[in-house]
């Protein structure tokens, strides 16, 4: 299984973030590969993404969701894979893990397969954090810089194979 592990620092309230983070319905607006997250009940959440002409779909239930620190999922049908958000005060972190259906498939594929999972995770991330401080500095509530960019090009990802 390849675990991928992205962070941000985002200039807004913890709580704020988890709330974000936890209407999964609204992935879609974050991330370009995925088509579509639908609600099946209060725990399960049907996923479709589509890239580079591949369809992938899934469903996966809620495993933890511990306001406001941690969310974590688990696939049940469809693609593995499972994952959590870890938010601290001052960043959201996102790990990933996938596998591939076979050891042919997921060799052949795993530099791809890395890249895009990177590229899913640091886009979510980009995308909660420009949303939440826009929406503080609207406000007028927004906290001072530093601001830290998503951890693009694997400098914090984990591959374990």
């Amino acid at each position: 299984m390849t675990s991928i592990l992205e962070s941000v620092t985002i200039r807004a309230e913890i709580e704020a973030v988890f709330d974000l983070i936890c209407r999964v319905e609204e992935f879609p607006l974050y991330e370009d590969f995925l088509t579509e997250v639908r609600k099946i009940n209060h725990r399960r959440y049907r996923w479709v993404a589509l890239a580079h002409g591949i369809t992938l779909s899934w469903d996966a239930v809620i495993t933890e969701c511990r306001r406001p620190y941690r969310l974590a999922w688990r696939s049940v049908r469809g693609f593995q894979n499972s994952g959590a958000y870890t938010l601290t005060r001052s960043a959201v972190s996102i790990r990933l893990e996938y596998h591939l259906p076979r050891q042919f498939l997921e060799t052949l594929t795993a530099p791809l397969a890395d890249r895009l999972t990177h590229s899913l995770a640091a886009q979510i991330l980009a995308r909660v954090k420009r949303k939440l401080e826009s929406k503080a500095n609207k406000s007028g509530t927004g906290a001072p810089p530093p601001v830290t960019t998503p951890s693009n090009h694997g400098y914090s990802a984990q591959a374990d194979r």
